[in-house]
């Protein structure tokens, strides 16, 4: 788990144009919309699509894959955050990632939530689902 929450934690910044994009949603957008808008603008970063339009072999497609997945898991908390943060904190700093926090400390932490028992049932919620 050690391991994961600090792999997750290097790759969990996102890049400006798609923090940029989530500022400048109009705030009746719904948060499914701009969360979907986020991961598609993610593709700009894609290790698979980059590999693939370079014509890797498709015996290593999986890598590719792999690293794109990691790098997505690690960005959604952030994509969520920065969205209720921009519709219910006032646009307000998601903050910076600590990698000595699990993934769902940090997710609490970036909504703006310090409640170490809201942090637990984040953490069930989040690993049930």
């Amino acid at each position: 788990v050690t391991w994961l929450s600090k792999e997750w934690a290097k790759r969990a910044a996102l890049p400006s144009h798609v923090v940029t994009m989530l500022d400048n949603f109009p705030t009746n957008l719904h948060p499914m919309s701009q969360f979907s808008a986020a991961v598609t603008a993610l593709n700009s970063e894609s290790s698979f699509a980059r590999a693939y339009s370079e014509g890797v072999n498709k015996a290593k497609y999986w890598e590719f894959v792999y690293e794109d997945s990691m790098d997505l898991i690690a960005k959604l908390p952030c994509v969520a955050a920065k969205i209720y943060r921009n519709l219910y904190r006032e646009g307000s700093s998601i903050g910076a990632i600590d990698s000595n926090l699990d993934w769902s400390h940090n997710f609490t932490n970036m909504l703006g939530y310090s409640d170490s028992q809201f942090t637990e049932l984040m953490r069930l919620y989040l690993t049930i689902h």
